[in-house]
């Protein structure tokens, strides 16, 4: 028998779904895997679901970086990390990319400087992918254009308060975390 993957969608909600993966690889044994997915058709559909977005800010005290403290129903408590936000159909990433930014931090687009390959997010749970969107931001932080259901606080952090964040009790978001070690070890943004 040659490896197999058969998909089984166990739930239908609008944001993600779980879905049961029956599969065989490498033995003649056969595996059940619980999985998440955004998609209607995982595995086929391989379009990114979403963008990070990391991004600078120049201020009158030099460059800064662009975090969210963002409350979070799965760890019922705040998360630090970066804004972002899933792709919506027909978008491309720069539209995702302002309209995020603006939605979540009030800031707006410069410039963006690099648009990452799909990265993967929690291969073990989900077939989740996103894009790290390196930009600019220009404008003032507001939360005017938060969803009634965002709780998100923008920070603008120099190394030192990114140094602060990555020695505290904060919860920070994998996707974030190898970007403020990277700042904090190299003593600069950018």
């Amino acid at each position: 028998m040659s490896d197999y993957y058969k998909l089984k969608k166990l739930t239908d909600c609008s944001w993600i779904n779980l879905f049961e993966v029956l599969f065989k690889r490498k033995t003649d044994s056969k595996g059940s895997w619980l999985m998440c997915s955004r998609k209607d058709d995982p595995i086929a559909d391989v379009k990114p679901d979403a963008v990070v977005i990391i991004a600078t800010i120049n201020s009158s005290s030099g460059k800064r970086l662009v975090v969210t403290k963002e409350f979070r129903i799965p760890i019922w408590d705040y998360e630090y990390g970066f804004p972002a936000g899933l792709i919506d159909d027909g978008e491309d990433v720069a539209e995702t990319v302002k309209r995020e930014l603006k939605e979540e931090t009030g800031l707006d687009l410069a410039r963006i400087n690099h648009v990452s390959m799909p990265v993967y997010s929690s291969a073990g749970l989900t077939d989740e992918s996103c894009l790290m969107v390196m930009v600019e931001a220009e404008g003032e932080v507001s939360d005017e254009w938060l969803e009634d259901s965002e709780d998100i606080e923008t920070l603008l952090l120099d190394v030192d308060g990114i140094k602060e964040l990555l020695s505290s009790n904060n919860k920070i978001a994998a996707k974030a975390w190898g970007t403020f070690y990277h700042y904090a070890e190299a003593g600069r943004i950018g």
